[in-house]
Parts: structure tokens; sequence; C-alpha cells
């Protein structure tokens, strides 16, 4: 779950800029840091464990769909209001601050980008799916941006079951129904720029952890495309966390980053998944 707020440190200083290669310091000490990215995700790693206890007898699954988005609200409010210096989109900035939200209309990236702690939280895919859609409902209207939260949520399962990635690129095409036999990073680099679009980001994310062996050199070719690099680096930085692991070292910087509130949570989301 961590690779997810590693990434989007390591992709925060780059934004919209186009990097020669891939030998750029990882994270650096003056301009790396965390953004909603981080902090939504661990909002829902919260929400997962105060909502998880609801059902013990059943080997841990969360019973009430209806309890676990009011901690999703809950939480993902709290450290909204909590922590400070932290860019938000407009209508999701209004969400976190009006008394009672609903969900709005957005096709956008955010419910797949904080969906990463669902698919670390059970031991199945089908209840993967269903909580990363609870996950998604809290704040979209639209199917498209569910489904993304979906896919995303199942193929970092499916990366922490060990699959193989032929196994998780044909679960993306299927249920994402998108052909990913032609896309590569040689194709997709001349044209990407910054987007929102979650079939892209995906795609592109989903190219640089097919394309390479450790979580390192995938997050570096994910920033290395440019455009909302924050996105493309936590996406890609989830999958090949699952997958692959991290290296202390990179951990350790990075968790040096984020805001006291939020180290907390990662330390106890670690240790509530053992």
């Amino acid at each position: 779950m961590f690779g997810a707020v590693i990434g989007d440190i390591i992709g925060s200083p780059y934004i919209e800029q186009k990097i020669d290669g891939t030998d750029w310091p990882l994270i650096s000490a003056k301009i790396s840091k965390q953004t909603e990215i981080s902090v939504m995700t661990l909002a829902v790693a919260e929400a997962i464990m105060h909502a998880m206890p609801v059902c013990p007898d059943e080997g841990g699954n969360i019973c009430e769909p209806g309890k676990f988005q009011s901690e999703l609200i809950f939480w993902m409010k709290k450290f909204g209001q909590k922590i400070k210096n932290i860019r938000y989109g407009r209508k999701f900035y209004a969400w976190l601050h009006v008394k009672k939200s609903f969900p709005y209309e957005s096709a956008g990236n955010g419910a797949v980008l904080r969906v990463s702690p669902v698919s670390f939280a059970f031991d199945n895919i089908m209840d993967v799916e269903r909580f990363a859609e609870l996950t998604a409902r809290v704040t979209t209207k639209t199917d498209e941006a569910v489904k993304f939260a979906r896919v995303m949520a199942g193929m970092i399962f499916l990366a922490r079951m060990k699959k193989d990635k032929d196994e998780i690129k044909n679960y993306f095409q299927e249920r994402a129904e998108i052909n990913f036999s032609e896309i590569s990073i040689e194709k997709i680099r001349p044209d990407f720029e910054f987007t929102t679009n979650p079939e892209k980001t995906i795609s592109a994310s989903l190219a640089a952890f097919l394309e390479n062996e450790n979580f390192e050199d995938t997050v570096r070719t994910a920033v290395s495309l440019g455009g909302q690099t924050t996105a493309t680096a936590s996406m890609s930085g989830a999958l090949a966390e699952a997958y692959n692991g991290v290296r202390i070292l990179t951990e350790v910087e990075a968790f040096a980053r984020i805001h006291k509130r939020l180290k907390f949570t990662v330390e106890k989301f670690e240790q509530w998944k053992k």
C-alpha cells in the first residue's frame, strides 16, 4: 500500500515535465513531497482499519458497506481538512468541506488513485473489486471512474498474489475493455501529456510496470513520460510494490516526507495487515 505513496512523492517534482532518461535522484530532500494522493490513500487505509472489526467472526471481512462508506467519508474529510498545504480539485475540495457530502459527476483519476489499500485488505478478488467500488462511490457518480477504480484495485491484488504479468495484463484488458496488445512505453511517450483520464493514466502506469523488473525502474519510467507524474508514479508504484517490494532506503526517505499523522497510519496499517 505504501508503494502508491512513495510513487506520489517521487513524481511530485516533475509534473508536466519531460525528463530525459531515468538517471535522476529518486527522492529529493528539497522538493519531493506528499500530495493529495498520499493523503487520500491513507484516509482509505484508516477507513478500512476502522470498518474491519464490524465482522470479526467472518474472517475479518467488512459486513456493512454503509459502515465502510461512513468511515471513508469521515477519514477523507478529517485528513483533507487537517493536513494543510495540499491542493485539491475544485469539486473535491468542496466535497471535503461541506457538512453533508454527496457523490458528484467526475470522470477523473481521484477514485483510482486512492484505492490501493483495498488491494491489501482482502484475500479474494471479488471483495477487492466490491470494496474498491465503494471507495469510488463516495465521491463519484460516474460509472467509468468506478470501473477503473475496480480495475486498478484488482490489478494491484493480482500483483500482490504474484500472478504472472500476462495474467495481470489480460485482467486489465477484460475488465477495462481495452486492447492492450499495442500499448507500450515507446508508443505512449511521444504524445503523452497531462491528463486526469483514468484509462490513459492506468495504461501508462501498467506499461511501466510490465516493462520493468523492480520498483525503482518502474516508477522512474512512469515519471519519465511527463504529464501528471504523481498519478502515473503512484499507480505504477502501487503495482510494483505489490509485485517486487521496495528497497528499505527508499521507504525510509519517503516516510520522512509525509505528515506525522500519516506516518502513524502507515505504521498501523502495516501492523494491521499482519
